[in-house]
């Protein structure tokens, strides 16, 4: 692994999501030097790293001074474009990023917000994608499906912990969509891969789960995983009262759209990904309760 990177330290952006703290594990099993960006780590994941820096990438002025070489960006992308120039002048020459699946099924979101984080993730992959040909950064963009893994996303750990506390869960009446959840562990995995592989560079790879589920079924499963018998309730118009619900509890991202998704088919293609990352991604909630949060 050393041997195909750079010794000086590979840059980690986004190193507190779940994505970051598997990428921060996997490399330190390398043995591979790392310098993070993150608002907050666990103390035991501090103990990795050659430097870990408290803060983000929002600030367009964001002063970065250390030598960099190798990079996977995984905090939002629209926030890395800014920062391009200066992390090139201080060496940045192979870059690994992700952005989102979901930019195919929210560009055309009648919900105003996800529409525009959709269109805002599009022109952040094409200017990364600019800039980085401009001077010369071997770049490879990520786009996953619905993430899973440590219990700190917004979906699946959010449908676990409702479950665990109601005993059942509501579900939009008609056809329910297929879903292709991914675990955070695998990307880390797939994006380390991209890092060495020359095969990946200048590509988009879309990196779904292993498996392709109903969205009644991937429920099923977070049933499942708690010991806990399947109980769904069928609710009639449950797009607008979650719309509803979202405005009064000021959460927005919850609403009617979230659950008009459930209707849809949210997956990929993992083909292109597999033949030039050997990308074999686990399927879903094989590791149980340890796939969910406590």
């Amino acid at each position: 692994m050393k041997n195909k990177m750079n010794q000086v330290p590979v840059l980690i952006t986004g190193a507190s999501s779940q994505v970051g703290r598997c990428t921060l594990d996997r490399l330190a099993q390398l043995n591979v030097s790392v310098t993070a960006l993150g608002r907050q780590l666990p103390p035991k994941l501090k103990v990795l790293l050659s430097n870990f820096i408290e803060g983000d990438l929002s600030g367009k002025d964001f002063a970065f001074g250390l030598p960099i070489a190798s990079m996977i960006h995984i905090a939002g992308i629209w926030l890395l474009p800014p920062h391009i120039p200066v992390m090139h002048r201080n060496g940045l020459r192979r870059l690994v990023c992700f952005s989102s699946t979901s930019i195919y099924n929210k560009f055309d979101s009648v919900n105003q917000n996800e529409r525009e984080a959709a269109h805002r993730m599009v022109a952040a992959e094409k200017s990364i994608a600019q800039q980085c040909e401009d001077l010369g950064i071997e770049w490879t963009i990520l786009r996953p499906t619905l993430i899973y893994g440590l219990g700190l996303d917004r979906n699946v750990s959010r449908a676990a912990r409702f479950i665990k506390s109601f005993k059942f869960y509501p579900l939009a009446t008609g056809r329910t969509g297929l879903r292709q959840p991914v675990h955070a562990d695998d990307l880390a995995t797939v994006a380390i891969a991209a890092l060495q592989k020359g095969a990946a560079t200048r590509r988009s790879y879309d990196v779904g789960g292993g498996e392709q589920l109903a969205y009644r079924e991937m429920i099923g499963r977070i049933f499942d995983a708690q010991g806990l018998s399947r109980r769904f309730v069928p609710m009639p118009g449950l797009e607008y009262a979650a719309g509803a619900a979202g405005f009064l509890l000021r959460k927005p991202e919850v609403t009617t759209d979230v659950v008009r998704r459930m209707r849809l088919d949210l997956i990929c293609d993992n083909t292109a990904a597999a033949a030039d990352l050997d990308y074999r991604p686990r399927k879903f909630l094989v590791g149980g309760m340890n796939d969910l949060p406590r």
